[in-house]
């Protein structure tokens, strides 16, 4: 039962840490379809558990929408909780979801299904008082989210006012604001010849867009808008069906796009589907699926909501397109804190109008389940139309001049020997600041907001730094000078003696701060504050042992293992006793 335990907190870990990054940055490092591979092992582990023994339902990630939203833009409350979706990958999944409602309403003879695109873009609710635009805001957490109004009326699309007549006191319309595939080409090339960073995918833009501070920004973007769907609905409540109240918001003057469809039974829910997958590669905007909704008010509310979901509607995803190529390399590429990634290079393939060369096989395990081989022939998809992943290896088409993958036993960047997680999966190298592919990115994670923080030296400076050979380790941040600053940046006094200040203010900091910021392997922020709370002092930190580590809980053998590895080092000792002497750290 504990190695349950172990996992169903990893794995909230994860997933908290994956809405974090999606819901609230906008920034999400998996695709959608790994994401819901998490949530639905998660979801089976707690069932397996509670079956068995009882668990604090305080910790359950399950149960949450969305991620907490930042402290840039005020809160706004909805007036009636705005969830997410259940999403579903297979027609097998709706057969079930179909069985399930119809098992339900027994006594009614034909259930109808409202079906639309499922928009990939960012989902805001806009708050309407007697017809005028009083607020709009972000998911959030569903309860709470993002005031984001000021951007909100730069959206051409949107109306201010709500047109016609019997206009409600109160509603809240719900839809999504995204850019067209057309207007997100532009803004990249726009990006590029500036030499600003070009954003990964429409969705992004949007997203990224409506959460600029300067809403002058955000009228340049282009951004478009569609309605589907509404909250607080303060009007005639005799409209029973989704659709025909769709079609009064419509009246109002509000965008709702023409492909929808009223399903009377299963198999055109299913038709629309594959109409909506045969045409989206000529839409002008991204869709990853569609939406099925039941369309009587009534029976939504008789079947209700977990606090996640409602039991009312599903979201069916697309399958990705394969195209198929072939491997003519394997590389293994060093991270932050030394893990080993392997890497598959291929012969460039195009999937939705983007040239694709390469896609990470993440870790040695991948390599043994797909069984994959230099110059074997693989199929190839983009995981959420958006991440290169290796689907399956054509083993019919094998050779004689494959090639086995060799597993380096040597870290291929300064030749450390790695070492080798318990179940063989992963592998990461010891040697932290001494090797160099770590160490660049090792000190530009040191001064990040995991780390110190030294707000105004950037990833780009920290590079310059380590080039004109200022910056060798983090002890070194703490000699810099606004002579050195101003000798490489051209910096003004002004701006280097403020960002000298701000490293000598970040030398107080906290116990959990200073040991998440050495990017041990395996030791991100909530490990850190478990260590931090478990210790109490860095002393007693830096001369810690593994029996001591294994009677913490959550802490396995891996984690014990890399922490002692890295306290072990002897550079490691030798820069962390220096930082100890430099900085004032607290509790």
């Amino acid at each position: 039962m504990k190695d349950i335990y172990n996992q169903i907190l990893k794995l909230q870990l994860q997933i908290k840490y994956h809405n974090y990054m999606y819901h609230t940055l906008d920034s999400p490092i998996i695709s959608d379809i790994l994401y819901d591979e998490l949530y639905n092992k998660l979801l089976q582990l707690e069932k397996l558990y509670f079956k068995k023994k009882s668990l604090d339902k305080k910790i359950k990630l399950l149960d949450q929408v969305g991620a907490k939203k930042l402290h840039i833009f005020t809160e706004f409350f909805h007036k009636i909780p705005m969830l997410s979706l259940r999403s579903i990958n297979n027609i097998s999944d709706f057969d079930l979801f179909d069985k399930k409602i119809k098992e339900y309403f027994k006594h009614i003879n034909v259930i109808t299904y409202f079906c639309d695109f499922k928009f990939d873009g960012l989902a805001v609710n806009l708050f309407y008082k007697n017809g005028i635009l009083i607020s709009a805001s972000t998911r959030g957490n569903g309860s709470v989210g993002e005031n984001i109004t000021k951007n909100i009326l730069m959206i051409s699309s949107i109306p201010k006012k709500i047109a016609g007549s019997n206009i409600p006191k109160k509603i809240e319309i719900r839809g999504e604001i995204f850019m067209r595939k057309s207007d997100f080409f532009i803004l990249n090339q726009s990006c590029k010849l500036s030499g600003k960073k070009e954003f990964s995918n429409p969705r992004n833009a949007a997203a990224g867009s409506v959460r600029q501070l300067n809403p002058e920004i955000v009228k340049k973007r282009k951004l478009n808008f569609f309605v589907y769907g509404f909250g607080l609905f303060d009007y005639n409540k005799k409209i029973d069906s989704h659709y025909q109240r769709l079609l009064q918001i419509k009246k109002w003057g509000f965008p709702l796009y023409k492909n929808y469809c009223v399903c009377k039974n299963k198999k055109e829910v299913i038709h629309f589907y594959h109409y909506a997958n045969k045409i989206r590669s000529q839409l002008d905007f991204e869709i990853d699926g569609i939406v099925i909704k039941l369309d009587s008010i009534k029976l939504q509310n008789n079947l209700g909501c977990i606090e996640k979901y409602p039991k009312w509607a599903i979201a069916l995803k697309f399958f990705s397109l394969d195209k198929e190529t072939k491997i003519f390399k394997i590389s293994f590429k060093v991270g932050r804190t030394g893990i080993i990634t392997p890497v598959a290079y291929f012969f460039p393939i195009n999937l939705f109008g983007v040239s694709i060369s390469k896609a990470s096989l993440y870790n040695i395990k991948t390599i043994k389940l797909l069984d994959i081989r230099l110059h074997d022939y693989v199929t190839v998809y983009r995981a959420g139309d958006v991440i290169p992943k290796i689907r399956n290896v054509l083993i019919h088409k094998r050779n004689k001049y494959t090639q086995k993958i060799i597993i380096p036993t040597y870290c291929p960047s300064c030749c450390t020997k790695l070492i080798f997680s318990d179940d063989l999966k992963t592998c990461y190298c010891p040697a932290s600041f001494s090797c160099f592919s770590q160490n660049v990115k090792r000190l530009i994670y040191f001064s990040s907001k995991n780390g110190l923080n030294f707000k105004g030296l950037g990833k780009k400076n920290i590079i310059k730094l380590i080039n004109y050979g200022y910056l060798y380790t983090p002890i070194d941040f703490f000699s810099l000078t606004v002579k050195k600053l101003k000798n490489i940046f051209r910096m003004g006094d002004k701006l280097s003696e403020k960002i000298i200040k701000n490293i000598a203010f970040s030398k107080r900091v906290s116990l959990d701060k200073f040991i998440c910021s050495l990017g041990i392997f395996g030791v991100g922020t909530s490990i850190a504050k478990r260590l931090a709370y478990y210790y109490r002092s860095v002393e007693k930190f830096f001369n810690t042992n593994y029996d001591t580590l294994s009677k913490i809980d959550h802490i396995g053998y891996n984690i014990s293992n890399a922490i002692i590895s890295f306290l072990k080092n002897k550079s490691n000792r030798s820069i962390i006793l220096k930082l100890i002497r430099i900085l004032n750290i607290f509790i």
